[in-house]
């Protein structure tokens, strides 16, 4: 090969990587910018429901209903002793 073809060529692998390069970075850009918004998106979500549940009064447990006393007490059969 003469030496313009080889400067030719290694101008144009230069460009090629450049351009994947290029590629690449916006593809990380676009990456890291949708994992900020995804954290941003649960981080106002979680403020969200913890604004809105300490504006209730906390939700204590209603006191058990008391339960029937269940009373086993053996009652004399009908028939008759022998």
């Amino acid at each position: 090969m003469s030496q313009r073809k080889v400067k030719r060529r290694r101008a144009e692998l230069r460009r090629e990587e450049a351009a994947r390069q290029v590629v690449h970075k916006r593809a990380m850009r676009r990456f890291v910018l949708v994992a900020v918004a995804l954290v941003t998106v649960v981080a106002v979500a979680t403020g969200v429901l913890v604004v809105t549940s300490l504006g209730k009064p906390p939700e204590t447990a209603a006191p058990a209903a008391p339960s029937p006393t269940v009373t086993t007490t053996t009652t004399p059969s009908s028939s008759p002793s022998r």
